[in-house]
C-alpha cells in the first residue's frame, strides 16, 4: 500500500482553485535579506542557488536530531555545494534520509526549489545565520507549501515511515485508517497522534507550523493536508468537495494583515495583542530544546514578525513597550532554569529576568496588567468586570548585551508607564476616537482607524505597520538604581492563582506585608524553606521593580496569590503595592529567584536605601 504523490498534487490544485488568496499564493515581492530565504536547494541540479525575487519554493519542517554538522552547509563546503550535483556528492555531504525523501518528493510533484534549514543556512556564519533565524516566520509563510516530517525521531528515519511512496502511481491511495470512520473522526484521531510526536514536542517546529499556510503532514504511517480553509486525510476523495463560494469565504474571519505577509495560520492584527502574545509564549515554552541556549533563536521568527506592530520590538523576549509589566511573568507550575550546553555561560543569552531562561508552564494570567488596554471576555462568574490591575513605572531600566558593552535605556511608552482607563480629558492621539459605553464597566471605549471594529480601554501606541521590522534584541543584563530591603519569610501556603506554593512576607513585628510565588517542585519545597530559614537567616533580600494597583473585585483573584489572605489590604478597597524581586548574588550580579508584591506603605518605610543593581 503506497503513499501516492497524486493525492498531494490533488490537494494543492484543490486549494489553489477553491481557496485562492485565502491561503496565499506563496510568492513574495522580495525574497532576499530578512524578508525570506537567502539560499534554496535546486532539486534538479542538486545544488544550492541564491534565492531570487518571487521564487516559488517548498519548505521542510522536521526534527533536526543530534547528527554531525557535516550533514549541513558550512563555510568549508559552501562553495562545493553551489556546484551542479554538489549536494548529491557523498564526498562533500551526506544527506539524511528525511532530506533525501523530501527532495525526491518535491521533484515528483513538479516543483524545483526546496528550503531546508541545515543546508540553506550556513551554520557557522554568525550574522547571516542570525538574519535567517529572524526571517524564519517569513520563510515558512512565503513557502508554496510545507512538508511536515513528523514520522520519525530524527532525520535518519525518513519522511514516509513504513509505507513506501509511489512517485508515479495514478491509483487511489491506501491508508491504515480504520474503515467506517468519518473524515472528521479520522482527522481528529490524526491530530491527537500528531500532538504525541517528537516533532510536535520540539521548540523549533512551533513557529514553522504556525506560519505555514499549506502543510503536507507525514506521521503515523499516513499523510494529511492542512491549509487555512480545509483539512483532508489521504483516503478522502477531494473531487467531491463542494466549492467554497465567494460569499462563504468572505465570512471567514480575517484580521488585518501586515503588508507583504501572505495569509497564514498565524494572521496578525495591526495592533499589539498581549493576550495573544501571552498564550504564544505559554505554548512555546513547554516545548523541548536539545540546546537550551537556542530558546530565543527558536522564537526569533515570531518576535521579528510581531515587532512590526509592537513599538520598540522585544528585549530578550519581553515587549519593550510595556517592559515593566512584562517583567511580572510568573510560573504556573515549576519552571526549570535553562542551562547552556554548547556555549559558555558568558556567551549564552539566558537572563534570569526573562521567561526565556526558564522552561515550563508560564502563567499567562501574570501578564494581565500588560494587556489591560484590551477588553477581556465576559466571565460567567464575574459578569461586567474588567481587569483593573495596573503596573506603574518607578524604575529606569537600561539593558546591555554583556557586562562591558554600552548600556541603552529601555523605552517604555508613557501609555503603559501610567495607564489611565477612560481618560477623555486629554487630547486623543492621532487616529483615535472615543465612544460612549454606558452599559459597560468602562463608560468610554476607544477605536483606532487601523482596525475600527476593535474597542480599546485606552489609547495605546500603534506602530506604522509599513515600516521595517525591529530585529529582536538579545540582552544578558538589566541595570537600574532602585530601593531594596530585607523582609522576614513567613508561612507558606498553596495558592488558588497557580499550582506553585506562595510564602508570606512579614515585618519585624510579624505583620503581613506581602507575598512571593515560589518556583519549586514539591519534593524540593521543604529544602527551600529550610534554606530560607538557615542560609538567609529567615530574611529575604528584595528589590523594587515597579509599582501597581488593583481594585477589590472578584475577577482579580486569578492573578494574585495573596487575594484571600487575611492581611491583604485589598479588603479595604484599592490595593496598592510594590512589585519586588527576591534576588541572590553571584559575583556581584543579582539573579531573580522569585517575584511578588509588598504593600506600598510598608515598602516606603523599610526600603529607604537605594542600590545600583545589575540583573543577570
Amino acid at each position: 500500500m503506497f503513499i501516492s504523490t497524486d493525492v498531494i498534487q490533488s490537494w494543492l490544485q484543490t486549494c489553489l482553485q477553491l481557496h485562492g488568496d485565502r491561503c496565499g499564493n506563496g510568492l513574495r515581492s522580495d525574497t532576499r535579506g530578512w524578508n525570506g530565504p537567502l539560499w534554496l536547494i535546486d532539486v534538479e541540479d542538486g545544488c544550492l542557488v541564491a534565492a531570487f525575487p518571487r521564487a516559488k519554493y517548498v519548505a521542510l519542517s522536521y526534527v533536526w536530531g543530534c547528527g554531525s554538522i557535516s550533514a549541513s552547509t558550512t563555510n568549508e563546503n559552501f562553495v562545493k555545494l553551489q556546484e551542479r550535483g554538489g549536494l548529491y556528492d557523498p564526498s562533500t555531504v551526506t544527506l539524511p534520509r528525511t532530506i533525501r525523501d523530501a527532495i525526491e518528493l518535491v521533484r515528483s510533484v513538479g516543483e524545483r526549489y526546496v528550503w531546508i534549514d541545515r543546508f540553506c543556512i550556513v551554520q557557522d556564519e554568525g550574522p547571516a545565520n542570525q538574519s535567517q533565524l529572524n526571517a524564519m516566520g517569513n520563510i515558512y509563510a512565503g513557502a508554496y507549501f510545507t512538508l511536515v516530517a513528523a514520522q520519525g525521531e530524527d532525520p535518519t528515519d525518513g519522511l514516509y515511515g513504513k509505507r513506501p511512496i509511489n512517485l508515479s502511481s495514478t491509483s487511489r491511495p491506501m491508508s491504515n485508517t480504520p474503515p467506517g470512520d468519518s473524515s472528521k473522526e479520522i482527522l481528529l484521531d490524526q491530530a491527537m497522534h500528531l500532538m504525541r510526536t517528537k516533532w510536535y514536542s520540539r521548540s523549533w517546529t512551533f513557529q514553522e507550523y504556525l506560519f505555514s499556510k499549506r502543510r503536507v503532514v507525514f506521521h503515523n504511517d499516513t499523510v494529511n493536508w492542512e491549509c487555512f480553509c480545509a483539512a483532508y486525510h489521504e483516503s478522502q476523495d477531494v473531487s467531491t468537495t463542494t466549492p467554497l463560494t465567494a460569499q462563504f469565504l468572505a465570512q471567514i474571519p480575517k484580521a488585518p494583515l501586515i503588508r507583504d505577509i501572505p495569509s497564514t495560520g498565524f494572521e496578525c492584527s495591526s495592533w499589539p495583542d498581549m493576550f495573544r502574545y501571552a498564550r504564544l509564549v505559554s505554548m512555546f515554552n513547554r516545548r523541548n530544546l536539545s540546546y537550551p541556549e537556542d530558546v530565543l533563536d527558536a522564537f526569533a521568527g515570531l518576535l521579528s514578525h510581531l515587532s512590526r506592530i509592537y513599538p520598540g520590538g522585544f528585549i530578550s523576549g519581553l515587549p519593550q513597550m510595556c517592559f515593566d509589566a512584562a517583567l511580572l511573568w510568573q510560573p504556573w507550575i515549576y519552571m526549570c532554569r535553562r542551562k547552556s550546553v554548547k556555549l559558555s555561560d558568558s556567551e549564552a543569552v539566558l537572563p534570569s529576568w526573562s521567561w526565556a531562561a526558564w522552561a515550563g508552564d508560564l502563567n499567562s494570567e501574570s501578564w494581565r496588567s500588560a494587556a489591560n488596554y484590551l477588553l477581556e471576555a465576559d466571565d460567567e462568574d464575574n459578569p461586567h468586570q474588567q481587569c483593573s490591575w495596573k503596573t506603574i513605572s518607578t524604575v529606569k531600566w537600561f539593558y546591555s548585551l554583556d557586562r562591558t558593552s554600552a548600556r541603552k535605556e529601555v523605552q517604555i511608552r508613557s501609555e503603559f508607564a501610567r495607564p489611565i482607563f477612560g481618560n477623555t480629558l486629554a487630547p486623543l492621539p492621532s487616529g483615535w476616537s472615543a465612544v460612549a459605553n454606558p452599559n459597560g464597566p468602562d463608560r468610554v471605549l476607544f477605536h483606532h482607524h487601523c482596525d475600527p471594529s476593535h474597542p480599546f480601554r485606552y489609547p495605546i501606541p500603534i506602530r506604522n505597520q509599513y515600516l521595517a521590522h525591529i530585529p529582536p534584541i538579545s540582552a544578558r543584563f538589566l541595570h537600574c538604581t532602585t530601593r531594596h530591603a530585607l523582609l522576614k519569610a513567613g508561612p507558606t501556603y498553596q495558592t488558588l492563582a497557580s499550582s506553585c506554593p506562595a510564602i508570606e512576607l512579614l515585618s519585624e513585628e510579624e505583620r503581613w506585608v506581602g507575598v512571593l510565588r515560589l518556583n519549586c517542585i514539591p519534593s524540593d519545597f521543604e529544602d527551600l524553606i529550610e534554606a530560607i530559614r538557615t542560609e538567609h537567616g529567615g530574611r529575604l533580600e528584595l528589590i523594587e521593580i515597579s509599582a501597581g494597583a488593583v481594585e477589590n473585585q472578584p475577577i482579580e483573584e486569578k492573578s494574585f496569590d495573596e487575594w484571600n489572605r487575611e492581611g491583604c489590604p485589598r479588603h479595604k478597597g484599592l490595593y496598592e503595592f510594590i512589585n519586588v524581586l527576591w534576588i541572590e548574588w553571584v559575583d556581584g550580579i543579582a539573579y531573580r529567584k522569585a517575584l511578588g508584591r509588598v504593600e506600598k506603605g510598608v515598602w516606603g518605610e523599610v526600603a529607604i536605601e537605594k542600590l545600583d543593581i545589575t540583573l543577570g
